[in-house]
């Protein structure tokens, strides 16, 4: 008896050591991040992507950050996420690596086939926040968010009722997200602190 019970012990904790710390999410055959180069190796059609930074705006953070228009509708690129067309894909690179893709899908057409294949690849949500909004006009809508994380990366569906808004995910790495918050933080602080 007392060996069975050291020997389910051994096994339960080789089972929790053999688990390891969650991956990011992945976005078809893109993993939140993986290198340029990699990202490049999975997207050869897009390998021209421009490798300048934004560092040169006002209000940058930091030179490091990258981004890359990948897809889009009005170049005849037929790209769908579930069966929902996609009308563009941006990927943006933070340090060299894959830290967030934004996809706005074309239409809110196939939302509810999206939605029902993110609760299957992702679970359910772990958030769910509802904005209720009104215009000028009277006109009342809804804009409604998804969130999904498990703790290396978050996927945030954002989707409205209003007639002209389309839907958008946004898949984050995490860590890298954090540094670069952390930074604009610095960098709005040393602004604030500079204008005195």
């Amino acid at each position: 008896m007392r060996s069975r019970t050291i020997f389910f012990l051994i096994m339960l904790s080789a089972n929790a050591f053999s688990q390891g710390p969650p991956q990011p999410y992945s976005v078809k055959a893109d993993r939140l991040g993986e290198t340029i180069a990699e990202w490049r190796a999975n997207n050869p059609r897009f390998d021209k992507c421009p490798d300048y930074t934004i560092d040169d705006r006002y209000g940058s953070v930091s030179p490091k950050l990258v981004h890359c228009l990948t897809r889009s509708w009005e170049d005849g690129q037929d790209f769908t996420y579930a069966t929902s067309p996609v009308l563009l894909e941006t990927a943006w690179f933070y340090r060299d690596n894959l830290y967030k893709v934004e996809i706005t899908l074309l239409s809110q057409a196939g939302l509810p086939d999206v939605i029902s294949r993110l609760k299957r690849k992702f679970g359910k949500p772990v958030g769910r926040e509802t904005t209720r909004m009104q215009n000028g006009f009277g006109v009342r809508s809804e804009r409604k968010e998804l969130t999904w994380t498990n703790t290396a990366s978050t996927l945030l569906l954002s989707y409205s009722t209003a007639y002209d808004e389309r839907p958008r995910l946004t898949f984050t790495f995490n860590t890298l997200n954090k540094d670069l918050t952390h930074r604009a933080e610095q960098a709005e602080r040393a602004s604030a602190h500079s204008d005195m």
